[in-house]
């Protein structure tokens, strides 16, 4: 199972990049995937600046910062091998 963190403190692309998570991992049946927001500073700057939320990490690595990738992309790195 795959572990996915949303790195942010909530504002609007933060909440905007975790509704699309739920959205695409609905739509293909994986609602045993669970979606994690992330708000600890600290955490987050293990990954990347704090200026540059929101982040997506998965399975431990950061593939993607400061922007809401396209569903596209998003399913490209869900679902890579």
């Amino acid at each position: 199972m795959k572990k996915i963190e949303v790195l942010g403190t909530g504002c609007y692309k933060c909440i905007q990049l975790e509704t699309l998570l739920h959205e695409i991992l609905g739509e293909l049946g994986h609602t045993e995937i669970e979606v994690e927001r992330i708000t600890d500073e600290h955490y987050i700057r293990k990954f990347m600046p704090v200026e540059e939320i929101p982040g997506l990490v998965i399975d431990g690595r950061l593939v993607c910062n400061n922007t809401v990738p396209s569903k596209e992309e998003l399913r490209s790195w869900l679902f890579a091998s």
